[in-house]
């Protein structure tokens, strides 16, 4: 195994977490997008709480991920900017809207209007960002992006990206990350012994998990009838993946249905982390196919091995920050949420908001 798999194994990690964390986050939008600003603001507290340590500091996996692309495979960094630029551009603009609108609606004082205004946009910022980002996913794992071995963009730099897989990838991406946000938010919501809140995400990760299910099993449909590249590498080297995603996703809506959240938690994380790698095994050793492999698009080994160790020496800095960024939020804000439940029910003031 040569530095360029090492690093690839890195860039699969981060996508991994990415997904994961990241992809919980923009549910979380997602599903104020679905219910078109219907949500009562007892439901907006408990997303935005849940949210909050982490919310921004979640893309710092997928700058990790466009760092690693950029100097170790340059060559695909420069085919995939060029192809997939209107995608990417379109989620950049998200993830940025989406933060503004997010700490102006949290800090807003206006008039309801303009609360509304900005709860309005960071729920289609939240839900257009995974779309695209599922969609330039979908474009490069279609195999028909018009590319050459040289990195050269033939196509149609607006509409050439758009694939029935891409489209399809950037829906099921949608989907995936409310999935992920609703099982998330029953979890925390029966962390706190909230009546109302855990049945409600309880039903609503039920309903999504089983129409996730089905968008599962056309995905493989789709796969089959407009990529059959990468439904060969499926067939040949990525299906235990797909069994794995196939029995996570099962075991999830199995525990959802017993409420026992932190294993619905994981059995839903491992469906996805499954999904992500199945994906990247099935495409191995391509990156940009058919044209570009890891071995075309790679940067000379010192720079990998140099691009290694800066990983590794960030890793050791950055996994305990976030790790006890985590302990210590969720911490304070089980206490919070209880000593709010408590003022409510006893009658007294109704619970103020938390900071991020």
């Amino acid at each position: 195994m040569g530095p360029e798999d090492l690093l690839l194994l890195v860039l699969m990690t981060a996508l991994t977490i990415y997904a994961l964390f990241g992809g919980a986050d923009f549910g979380a939008g997602v599903w104020e997008f679905t219910s078109a600003g219907q949500s009562t603001e007892k439901e907006r507290r408990h997303i935005y709480k849940a949210i909050g340590p982490v919310w921004e500091a979640n893309h710092v996996w997928l700058i990790f991920v466009l760092v690693i692309l950029m100097n170790g495979f340059p060559l695909a960094f420069a085919a995939l900017s060029r192809a997939l630029w209107v995608p990417l551009l379109l989620a950049m603009v998200g993830i940025v809207f989406r933060g503004a609108s997010y700490a102006f609606r949290y800090y807003s004082r206006g008039s309801r209007t303009e609360l509304k205004t900005w709860e309005a946009l960071f729920a289609i910022a939240s839900t257009a960002t995974p779309f695209f980002l599922g969609a330039s996913g979908g474009a490069i794992a279609s195999g028909t992006l018009p590319i050459d071995a040289n990195g050269a963009f033939r196509g149609d730099f607006l509409t050439g990206w758009m694939t029935p897989l891409a489209i399809f990838t950037g829906f099921y991406e949608v989907g995936l990350c409310a999935y992920l946000a609703a099982i998330f938010l029953a979890r925390e919501a029966a962390a706190i012994d909230d009546p109302e809140l855990a049945p409600l995400w309880r039903r609503r990760a039920l309903s999504t998990g089983l129409w996730m299910g089905l968008l599962s099993a056309s995905g493989l449909v789709v796969v089959w009838l407009e990529a059959p590249g990468l439904h060969a590498g499926f067939m040949s080297r990525g299906w235990p993946l797909v069994a794995l995603s196939l029995l996570g996703g099962i075991g999830s809506l199995v525990e959802l249905g017993r409420s026992n959240y932190l294993r619905a938690s994981l059995a839903a994380a491992t469906a996805v982390t499954a999904v992500v790698w199945g994906w990247g095994v099935a495409q191995y050793p391509l990156l940009v196919p058919p044209s570009i492999d890891k071995d075309m698009a790679k940067a000379p080994d010192n720079v990998l091995w140099m691009m290694l160790l800066v990983s590794t020496i960030g890793a050791g800095l950055l996994l305990p920050s976030l790790a006890y960024l985590f302990i210590l939020f969720k911490s304070s804000q089980a206490l919070e949420e209880v000593e709010s439940t408590t003022r409510l029910k006893g009658g007294g003031e109704s619970a103020s908001h938390s900071t991020a």
